[in-house]
C-alpha cells in the first residue's frame, strides 16, 4: 500500500481583492482564464520579443499559449497584469509605471493593483511555480473557481475513470471558508497491481478541509498540520 497526499492552501481577503495560493501553478489559472488576451509580465527572465520599458508583451492567443508552455517555476518570482489591448500601452505614465514596478517587487500594491489605463483584471505575484501565488483578482469568487478546478484535475490524476464531480457540500464549504485560510488535503491510498507491479489502483481517496488561518510560509503550515494545531473541518470519502 502507498499513501500520497496533496494539498491546496487558499486565503481569501474580499476586501482587498487578494487571494493567497500554494499547490496552485500558473497552467493551473490559465486553464480556468478565457479573457486573458495580452499579459505584461512585469517579472520573469522570459523573452517575448516585444517590450514596454523593460517589461516583457505577450499578445495574443498564440503567444500566451507559448508562455503557458514554459517552465516558469524556473524564474522563480513570476509576476504579471493583464491588458485590455495593444494600444493602450504607450499611453501608461511614469507614475503608473513606477506603481507597476513596486508590485512586480514588494508584491503588494502602492495604492491598488488595477490600473484604469490598462483595465486588467488580475494582478498575479508568484514565486516558485506551484509554492506561493498572491492574485488579485476583480471577481471575488473567481480564485475559488481556480481553487477547486484544481483539485477536482487532482482527483481525475489520482483516481482516472473513478474520479466524480467534487460533492456539493465540499465546493459550499471551500466557498465560505476560504477568507479563514483552509488547507485542502487529498489523500489518495493505492496498491500495485499486474504482473510487473506497474499499475497503481486506488483503493480509497478522501479530501480533508482545515481552517489553519493566514501563513505566507508552506513549511510552518506543514508543521503545523504534523503538529495537529490545526482544525478540521471537513472529512468526505471520494472512494
Amino acid at each position: 500500500m502507498k499513501r500520497e497526499f496533496s494539498r491546496i492552501y487558499v486565503k481569501s481577503t474580499h476586501e482587498s481583492y487578494e487571494t493567497l495560493f500554494s499547490g496552485i501553478k500558473f497552467v493551473d489559472f490559465m486553464e480556468c482564464v478565457s479573457a486573458i488576451e495580452n499579459i505584461m509580465v512585469l517579472k520573469g527572465d522570459y523573452w517575448s520579443g516585444k517590450y514596454w520599458k523593460r517589461f516583457a508583451l505577450v499578445e495574443g492567443k498564440g503567444q500566451i499559449d507559448k508562455l503557458c508552455g514554459e517552465n516558469v517555476h524556473n524564474y522563480g518570482d513570476f509576476c504579471f497584469v493583464d491588458y485590455v489591448s495593444p494600444a493602450v500601452i504607450d499611453t501608461i505614465s511614469n507614475e503608473e509605471a513606477a506603481q507597476l514596478l513596486y508590485l512586480s517587487h514588494m508584491f503588494e500594491p502602492l495604492s491598488s493593483p488595477f490600473f484604469d489605463v490598462l483595465q486588467n483584471e488580475y494582478a498575479y505575484l508568484a514565486h516558485d511555480d506551484g509554492w506561493y501565488c498572491k492574485l488579485y483578482c476583480r471577481n471575488r469568487q473567481f480564485p475559488i473557481t481556480v481553487a477547486v478546478n484544481k483539485l477536482q484535475k487532482n482527483a481525475r490524476n489520482a483516481l482516472g475513470d473513478n474520479a466524480l464531480p467534487l460533492p456539493e457540500n465540499l465546493i459550499e464549504a471551500i466557498h465560505k471558508q476560504s477568507e479563514k485560510g483552509l488547507l485542502i488535503e487529498m489523500e489518495v491510498v493505492s496498491r500495485k497491481k499486474g504482473v510487473l507491479g506497474k499499475k497503481k489502483v486506488a483503493e480509497s481517496a478522501s479530501i480533508k478541509l482545515y481552517e489553519v488561518g493566514k501563513y505566507e510560509n508552506m513549511d510552518s503550515l506543514l508543521n503545523n498540520i504534523e503538529q495537529n494545531q490545526t482544525k478540521k473541518i471537513l472529512h468526505v470519502d471520494l472512494l
